[in-house]
């Protein structure tokens, strides 16, 4: 059992260093916050919040976001690099149930345009790798679907019902969009676009008619960047990955790994969300899901300790030097006065045994 290490401790602590040599800073947030906070953007957070009146009656809520917090506490116009570790409470969307999830991430507040996409989309790579196995890293860009739409008469659900087909990747339903057949054409390419990142990028500059450039290119940037950096092998452009348009834009993403049915890592610019704080920086960052990976990363250790120490009717001083002597040669131990059922250890060894 000696050097064992939890998987969750071993990926923390891997993404934390990550992200420090990166020179981003511990954000660090009350469990309890004001709910006004959260009351005014409830579509963000797609999700029930917890509440409660403190002792002077004031309504508080048990933290349901950390992107909001560390949007709030940033001043206006700063550039602000942040991870973060920490739990959040939400509701699932399935059952329904409140459920404490484990996440750790990181913000990136301003920033000069181009880059923070670059760096934010670099770790997330990299944090992917850190946790270890095969995975993919989906990239999309919610301008481009925009840029698609603008200028169209629409009925007011029609954008709804475009990205609805567009995240579940159904081009059977974009038939009866109301939008014209140009339009649709090329939101069928959105939808049934090639794997491989290149040969996708080569069929979005097909249908561009110079309307496009600008997302293609963030999104060739991202390609680019990842390429490099030897990842070319796990990017993905896929539009199914598309956030809230009230508050995102721009560069959306989302990471998922073998054996693991959910994203597992998601993120996106959301420069809307900074502005209705009053904020007229960008921001971009994303979470790692730490509950996603429990199934697949949560081992266990062969045995329960190194050493089974036997003490028998030994005092209390007796018990407390045999264990420091086997401590001192990096064995964890059990004390005991007699050996539990069902306890493994390597070895098992009586008081009297243990010699200076």
């Amino acid at each position: 059992m000696t050097g064992y290490v939890e998987w969750e401790d071993r990926v923390t602590h891997a993404l934390t260093d990550l992200y420090r040599s990166y020179g981003y800073g511990r954000y660090r947030m009350e469990k309890f916050e004001p709910y006004e906070l959260y009351s005014e953007h409830k579509n963000y957070l797609k999700s029930s919040v917890i509440t409660f009146p403190d002792s002077s009656g004031r309504l508080m809520a048990l933290r349901p976001d950390v992107t909001m917090s560390v949007v709030r506490s940033a001043a206006p116009g700063e550039e602000l690099k942040v991870y973060y570790s920490e739990n959040v409470f939400r509701q699932e969307r399935d059952t329904q149930e409140y459920r404490e999830i484990r996440q750790i991430g990181l913000e990136y507040i301003g920033g000069e345009t181009g880059y923070p996409e670059a760096e934010t989309l670099l770790l997330a790579a990299r944090s992917l790798e850190c946790i270890g196995g095969p995975f993919a890293l989906c990239v999309s860009n919610m301008d481009l679907v925009g840029a698609l739409l603008a200028g169209q008469a629409q009925e007011p659900d029609v954008t709804k019902r475009v990205l609805q087909a567009i995240r579940r990747r159904r081009p059977h339903t974009l038939k009866d969009l109301p939008v014209p057949e140009t339009v649709r054409e090329k939101l069928h390419t959105l939808v049934t676009l090639p794997g491989r990142a290149e040969d996708a990028l080569a069929a979005l500059r097909l249908m561009d008619d110079g309307s496009l450039a600008a997302p293609i290119e963030e999104l060739q940037t991202v390609a680019d960047v990842l390429r490099k950096a030897g990842f070319g092998g796990q990017i993905r452009v896929d539009f199914s990955i598309l956030n809230d348009t009230d508050y995102y834009n721009g560069i959306s993403f989302a990471g998922y790994m073998d054996g693991v049915p959910k994203a597992v890592l998601s993120g996106g610019r959301y420069d809307s969300l900074m502005h209705r704080f009053g904020k007229p920086q960008g921001g971009i960052g994303f979470a790692v899901y730490l509950g996603e990976l429990e199934r697949r990363l949560r081992t266990s250790p062969e045995t329960d300790a190194d050493v089974l120490l036997v003490c028998g009717q030994a005092s209390a001083t007796e018990i407390l030097d045999a264990v420091r002597r086997l401590t001192e040669q990096g064995c964890t131990v059990r004390a005991c006065r007699k050996a539990p059922e069902g306890f493994r250890a390597a070895r098992t060894v009586r008081l009297e045994e243990v010699a200076e």
